[in-house]
């Protein structure tokens, strides 16, 4: 009998995935299919201009990329890349990036012994524990001695001595992971990082501003959308409205919450800045 209480219990807190009613869903929802590279190819021009930008947007937002191209098509998402570039533009602005990453990256080993010590205490010591433990089970991150890996520690490392006011924060390994799985490059990568770390509100980082300033947009929305559900939490008092079980979702965009495939479907769609500002 107990053995049948408890698996009655555990099936009281299984997933389930409801189809959402029409009216709950966009008119224009179904109306899109995934970005292919046919569908990437008819937005560039002879120059490699991108042509409907907007129509563009509303696509991904609507329809998301394959993975094919996303490794293409996000640095433009991420504004590394303008959308009024030519290809041969967007090549000269890559050998421009990757040497200032250079020269970012000696800035860092050429640190005094004593500005060495405090940068280890500060970052370095955190990126190290967190990169051996992010997106192990991506194959491009799998096994041991990955150059992968040591990619990801770079760019996080290079990261916070380009943004000494940001750092590092943990979780922001979260973020990187996917970029330099899709990007591969590490030097593109890292301003892909950059361009993500200065147009989202999803920023890592646990700081006291940077949270409240995340949640006060959440609790707004929920008073908007979710009226008993905000009556509930200011029925709670104060530890209600602090929402500590929504930090994660909010540090890391998500990423924890949904399956990989659908988390980074998520950032696409924020990433398109459809009809939003916001993300």
């Amino acid at each position: 009998r107990t053995q049948v209480a408890d698996e009655k219990t555990c099936m009281q807190f299984s997933i389930r995935r409801p189809k959402l009613p029409s009216s709950e869903t966009h008119p224009e929802e179904s109306m899109y299919r995934r970005l292919d590279v046919a569908a990437w190819l008819r937005h560039l021009n002879a120059l490699g201009q991108v042509e409907e930008e907007y129509k563009l947007r509303k696509a991904i937002f609507f329809g998301g990329i394959d993975v094919s191209i996303r490794g293409e098509v996000w640095p433009f998402l991420l504004r590394y890349y303008s959308h009024e570039s030519t290809s041969e533009e967007r090549e000269a602005l890559r050998m421009q990036k990757r040497k200032e990453y250079a020269e970012i990256q000696q800035k860092r080993l050429s640190m005094t012994p004593e500005e060495h010590r405090a940068f280890w205490r500060n970052v370095q010591f955190t990126v190290d524990k967190d990169v051996v433990r992010t997106d192990r089970s991506n194959q491009f991150f799998r096994g041991e001695g990955n150059p992968n890996v040591e990619s990801m520690r770079r760019i996080l490392l290079n990261y916070a001595v380009y943004n000494p006011a940001i750092g590092y924060s943990q979780g922001m390994s979260d973020l990187v992971a996917p970029i330099l799985a899709e990007v591969l490059d590490e030097s593109d990568t890292f301003w892909c990082f950059v361009g993500l770390m200065q147009n989202t509100i999803f920023v890592s980082s646990p700081r006291d501003e940077d949270m409240e300033k995340q949640l006060l947009y959440l609790r707004e929305l929920l008073r908007l959308t979710h009226l008993r559900f905000y009556q509930h939490l200011v029925s709670l008092g104060e530890d209600g409205l602090q929402m500590l079980f929504c930090h994660r979702w909010l540090l890391l965009c998500f990423k924890r919450e949904f399956p990989e495939a659908e988390a980074l479907r998520i950032w696409e769609a924020c990433w398109a800045h459809y009809q939003k500002s916001y993300v």
